[in-house]
């Protein structure tokens, strides 16, 4: 999976996650003047583990630098992100993005295809 990411606002760092060619959803990390900033550019094991704080099983990172249970799961906007990254459907305003409960959906659906992979985080 390759996560690039456009120029961040004030608001979010926001981006597109593929599996290969296609979209499989927007995401959304912090803005870089808030929280921790968005995940350093990398490659990542990305694993699905169980989540004490989900109570369900998702996307983890593995190995991030400064970061720990980094995960990717259901939000909005990046009061929602603690740190990890965010899916949606499309993004829904300047700081926003929607459908993401939808989207999480999709990913873990295909999880077959990216369990036990490596994601790459890139800046546009």
């Amino acid at each position: 999976m390759t996560l690039t990411r456009r120029p961040p606002t004030t608001k979010a760092t926001l981006g597109e996650l593929r599996l290969e060619r296609e979209i499989l959803a927007v995401t959304l990390e912090d803005p870089p003047s808030e929280g921790k900033g968005p995940i350093p550019p990398g490659r990542y094991l990305i694993q699905l583990t169980y989540s004490e704080r989900f109570q369900a099983l998702l996307p983890e990172l593995v190995n991030v630098p400064g970061f720990t249970g980094i995960r990717i799961h259901a939000g909005n906007t990046s009061a929602d992100t603690a740190g990890c990254i965010l899916v949606g459907r499309y993004q829904s305003g300047e700081g926003e993005i929607a459908e993401s409960r939808r989207a999480l959906g999709v990913l873990l659906t295909r999880w077959s295809e990216w369990h036990n992979g490596v994601i790459e985080i890139q800046d546009a």
